[in-house]
């Protein structure tokens, strides 16, 4: 029975990480008002590369203007094409139980969505185009994040497209951010903060497609945490009737960017990235120089250094508890092995939830409490660190314990010192 409560702690942190998926967070509305249609859209994220790219039309398509990523080119985020058709995509947490997939119908992709918007002029014809087939492609993963996509026409006329339901959509003011729509019967229960605000400003406003109540709309729904300044990375306003997109960048909401789709097509396919658009910017720049596992190798190896050391340190002493009942200072060793096993999961917890270096700490995970709780290690071994390295120093003076054993908590030790380094730069406490 003792050896098998090692092994169920271990399945249950692993199975914690890997459930546990870094979402991006955005938002859009639509506006229609006099037969003109407005689509704006923020893009929450921690991309660095972010850019905006033209494919004029060619035979038989539409010309294009997408925005997204180098990294996921050519895949794209959003998109305006020149028939006044828009889309973009938000990420969102598996749904378990849907039907399987029919075989006898074709498979959806996310590279389709070039084809849509070279090919497609209205959301009744997306709707066409996606009708006969399988969607369940939108819903991810248990180890990965699906999708939602919202199309806006310049009618007005919308359609979001989840992997379970296609909802149409007419009304003159429409906002959404990553919940869904098919999932909720009543949207005034959602409590997302930035589409409450959006919603907020749209009743209390008198609705217009004039730029400034859009740009004014736009930064109402924008992220700008007070840690680094991160949140809404860039933001596209596109004008459907008139083929413009207007362009603004990390919560600079007065320097704009006005691209027209027809002249931008007659200059060829090219792109422009974000950051050299609207250069310049401080907050952006401390934004980039902020570093963590994500964008900085030597960080990533380290925390796989240590979670690889510290789950070794778990196993060697356990191990050694459960072969000699009689071994000195046992419940040190069990605390030993226990805090490592802690600290092995807080290590493969910092790998893959970017978030926490940007929240505020402790970091609370709405989805994991396993990840809220082991949030709080930091706090416990700032206060630990102390004991921790006089009880080493003791081991190494009366030589209680093998010269391995004191060497591999040594080794814990210096880990210990660094993550303390890597906990204060990130403002953890």
């Amino acid at each position: 029975m003792t050896k098998s409560i090692p092994f169920k702690i271990i399945c249950l942190c692993l199975l914690s990480v890997l459930l546990t998926q870094l979402t991006y967070a955005c938002s859009m509305y639509k506006v229609t008002a006099n037969g003109k249609t407005m689509v704006g859209n923020n893009e929450d994220s921690w991309g660095k590369d972010a850019q905006i790219w033209f494919e004029p039309k060619g035979k038989n398509k539409y010309g294009v203007v997408y925005v997204g990523y180098q990294r996921k080119y050519p895949n794209p985020d959003g998109a305006m094409n020149e028939a006044g058709l828009a889309f973009d995509a938000f990420s969102m947490p598996h749904k378990p139980n849907l039907p399987e997939r029919d075989p006898n119908k074709k498979d959806f992709s996310y590279s389709m969505l070039i084809t849509i918007m070279q090919q497609c002029q209205s959301v009744d014809e997306v709707y066409a185009f996606l009708n006969g087939m399988n969607l369940q492609v939108l819903n991810g993963s248990i180890l990965f994040h699906g999708g939602m996509l919202l199309f806006v026409d310049k009618s007005g006329k919308y359609l979001v497209v989840e992997p379970n339901q296609m909802t149409f959509g007419s009304d003159r003011t429409f906002a959404l951010a990553n919940f869904s729509i098919a999932d909720t019967k009543d949207v005034s229960s959602v409590k997302v903060e930035r589409y409450c605000k959006g919603i907020a400003f749209l009743n209390n406003k008198k609705t217009t497609t004039n730029l400034s109540f859009c740009t004014a709309l736009s930064d109402t729904m924008s992220v700008n945490r007070a840690k680094i300044g991160d949140g809404t990375l860039y933001t596209n306003i596109c004008d459907l009737n008139e083929g413009l997109i207007h362009l603004y960048f990390f919560h600079e909401f007065g320097k704009r960017i006005t691209l027209n789709l027809n002249e931008e097509m007659a200059k060829g396919p090219h792109a422009y990235n974000f950051a050299e658009l609207f250069p310049n910017n401080p907050n952006y720049e401390r934004f980039i120089a902020y570093q963590t596992p994500q964008n900085n190798r030597s960080i990533f190896i380290s925390l796989i250094a240590c979670g690889l050391l510290f789950f070794f340190s778990f196993c060697y002493f356990i191990v050694g508890i459960i072969r000699n009942k009689n071994t000195s200072y046992r419940s040190l060793r069990m605390g030993l092995s226990m805090f490592s096993l802690a600290l092995s999961y807080y290590t493969f917890v910092l790998l893959r939830n970017e978030g926490i270096y940007y929240f505020p700490s402790p970091y609370i995970d709405s989805h994991s409490w396993l990840i809220t709780l082991s949030s709080y290690l930091p706090y416990v071994l700032l206060i630990a660190i102390v004991p921790l390295l006089y009880t080493l120093l003791q081991l190494f003076k009366n030589k209680k314990w093998n010269k391995f054993a004191r060497y591999v908590f040594g080794a814990n030790s210096f880990a210990y010192l660094l993550l303390l380094c890597f906990f204060v730069y990130w403002k953890l406490y």
